[in-house]
């Protein structure tokens, strides 16, 4: 045989080899690391997997209900097309990696799982824990992230990496930091899932989807770049869809120095949460900074706490092109809109905001907003944001007695607009009575509706300001869809025209292609209703003109004529229209059902049990011929 063949039957072996796709198998509990690691004799250790080294299509399955201790350093990377998987196999509950009580006598990790400079992967139903309590040799005490994935070289930019059906708990640094000393603040990094990039490289399309945070010290998401302000490198192209974080003690997502990120229909319950001594108990459930192109939307932020910032979403420094819009936000304790120093076009629009800015903080007495513009970049004044847009929100304070509370508006930037808004604060609750600070020489405010208790020289800047009650479908009804208005509400058609300096920003659809099903001008108002070819608009974040009212998110449910009066519950579900019998199912994101049972015709209630925990659902309701289905999201 000669040598050119003997090299082209060469080629041929390695090519075939580097297609193939390894399958590997893990067990605490079963495996032992001198077995070869298949199902039926599966590797037992994280070290195993680390000296393992992994290939395009390579597939990592870890046993359900089996917990591994240690350090997963992941060994290899995938291609666009063939890309590493790790998931789990058997049943029951997802299978836990944990960077800390493990037995190797070095203390505590600085995280579970660790990707340097590795890429192309998927993560699909893993449970990642990491809550220190022992301190490591070279890691900082005040650390600790769930999985991290990092650049560090600058010839290297990583690609496509998929998170779906996970779940991040339990991630703490063995101490807590004052949230109010704002150096010791940004330097507490603790999060469920961190991506860092630094020496010029990038990280690249990243989605994040049906998963659930819960239980972090600080944050769930945190994207980093770590060149600079003046680097134009950002991390680029990260979507985060329908996943769940509750009782995160700081931010739910944050992306720093990103370009293109699109933050959808998630459920952000109780950022800047204190469950215990540990919690940092400071956040706003999304803030960017130094960030291109972020798209916040269709997302419910509830309960913010903390003494700083605590905003339902708001826009830090320095960032450009930051639409929040289809929001709902609801008792949120730093308030609705915060844009701080050095943006451009910021847009708040048709979003919800009920109850928002209620904090009590002794050492800043006007740290609650309605709306917060500042001009400041570290403590220095003179950065105003520029061409920032709040326009069609419907703006809710009703809170009687003892809870009632009034809010401040502080507005320092350039060119802001707000038109079209609803701003509405009864029962001894009031808007900007507590103080109103208006510093934009180009401030254009027009066509606002005001009732109830509202700071008398905020609204006569608005010259075309009509002051009526708005007449809501159903304010007491405990979510968004009460603040619907009625036939008669004379918000309709009361709006500015979309034109001039009032149109439409654009949403750059065309910068990446995560934004390929977004609007690049909005055509619905909040609950659905058309905005295409309307001169008048309505005031607020409805649309509808003859009374039109949207009880819940019906397009789930098939086209039965059922739906839930309420998608947030908290004992029990709420139907209408159940006119024969169901057996029905609540399932979590995991997919397990947690509640089952039969519903009678007639019936229009569910009792939750007491065992089941906050969270979202699906509710199921099936018949001989139908499944219909809608989420709910259990308090």
């Amino acid at each position: 045989m000669n040598k050119q063949i003997k090299y082209q039957i060469f080629v041929l072996l390695l090519s075939f080899s580097l297609c193939a796709q390894n399958q590997y198998y893990l067990s605490s509990s079963t495996g032992n690391d001198n077995n070869n690691g298949s199902q039926t004799q599966p590797w037992k250790t994280l070290s195993k997997l680390s000296n393992t080294t992994l290939g395009p299509g390579d597939t990592v399955y870890f046993k359900k209900g089996d917990t591994f201790r240690g350090h997963y350093v992941v060994n290899g990377s995938g291609t666009e097309g063939n890309l590493i998987t790790f998931t789990s196999y058997g049943s029951g509950n997802q299978p836990i990696i944990s960077g800390s009580s493990h037995d190797d006598g070095g203390g505590d990790y600085r995280e579970a799982i660790l990707v340097t400079n590795h890429d192309n992967m998927v993560f699909d139903g893993l449970e990642i824990q990491n809550h220190r309590t022992i301190s490591r040799s070279g890691v900082g005490d005040l650390v600790s992230f769930g999985i991290r994935i990092e650049v560090s070289n600058s010839n290297v930019d990583l690609n496509n990496f998929s998170f779906r059906n996970m779940t991040f708990k339990n991630v703490y640094a063995l101490y807590w930091v004052d949230p109010a000393d704002q150096n010791a603040f940004n330097d507490f990094e603790v999060s469920g899932l961190t991506f860092i990039s630094s020496w010029g490289g990038i990280i690249n399309n990243v989605i994040v989807e049906e998963s659930y945070f819960t239980d972090l010290q600080r944050i769930g998401v945190h994207i980093k770049n770590t060149m600079g302000k003046t680097s134009t490198k950002r991390n680029t192209n990260f979507v985060f869809r329908n996943n769940e974080f509750f009782q995160i003690g700081g931010t739910c997502v944050l992306p720093i120095r990103t370009e293109n990120c699109l933050i959808e229909n998630n459920i952000f319950n109780q950022p800047g949460a204190k469950t215990n001594d540990k919690m940092i108990g400071r956040g706003s459930a999304v803030w960017n900074w130094y960030s291109i192109n972020t798209i916040v939307q269709y997302n419910q932020a509830v309960n913010a706490k903390g003494i700083l910032d605590s905003h339902g979403i708001h826009v830090d420094h320095s960032n450009v092109d930051t639409f929040i819009q289809y929001n709902y936000m609801q008792d949120c304790e730093g308030g609705f809109v915060e844009i701080l120093g050095g943006n451009q076009r910021a847009v708040y629009r048709f979003n919800i905001s009920v109850n928002d800015g209620w904090r009590v903080n002794p050492n800043w007495v006007n740290s609650d907003h309605t709306i917060w513009l500042n001009d400041k970049i570290g403590g220095q004044s003179g950065h105003p944001s520029y061409e920032s847009y709040i326009y069609n929100n419907t703006v809710v304070i009703n809170k009687s007695g003892n809870d009632a509370f009034d809010t401040a508006i502080d507005i320092n930037g350039q060119n802001t607009r707000i038109f079209n808004n609803i701003f509405y604060a009864v029962n001894g609750s009031g808007i900007g009575n507590q103080q109103g600070n208006y510093s934009d020489p180009n401030l254009m405010m027009t066509n606002n509706l005001f009732f109830g208790n509202i700071r008398n020289n905020f609204k006569t800047i608005d010259t075309n300001r009509i002051e009526v009650n708005p007449v809501f479908y159903n304010e007491q009804s405990g979510d968004q869809y009460g603040f619907q208005i009625d036939a008669s509400s004379q918000a309709i058609d009361a709006g500015a025209a979309y034109t001039g300096n009032y149109a439409h920003p654009a949403i750059p659809v065309d910068a990446s292609t995560i934004f390929a099903n977004l609007e690049e001008y909005p055509t619905v108002d909040f609950f659905g209703n058309s905005l295409s070819g309307d001169s008048t608009p309505n005031i607020g974040a409805s649309n509808a003109k003859n009374g039109e009212i949207t009880l819940s998110n019906k397009s789930d449910i098939s086209t039965e004529k059922v739906y839930i009066q309420n998608p947030m519950i908290s004992d029990k579900v709420v139907l209408h229209g159940v006119n024969k019998s169901y057996q029905y199912a609540l399932v979590d994101i995991l997919g397990r059902t947690k509640q089952q049972g039969f519903l009678e015709a007639q019936k229009d209630e569910i009792i939750l049990d007491e065992s089941l925990n906050p969270g979202i659902y699906l509710l199921q309701l099936r018949d001989k011929t139908n499944t219909i289905t809608s989420k709910i999201v259990v308090n």
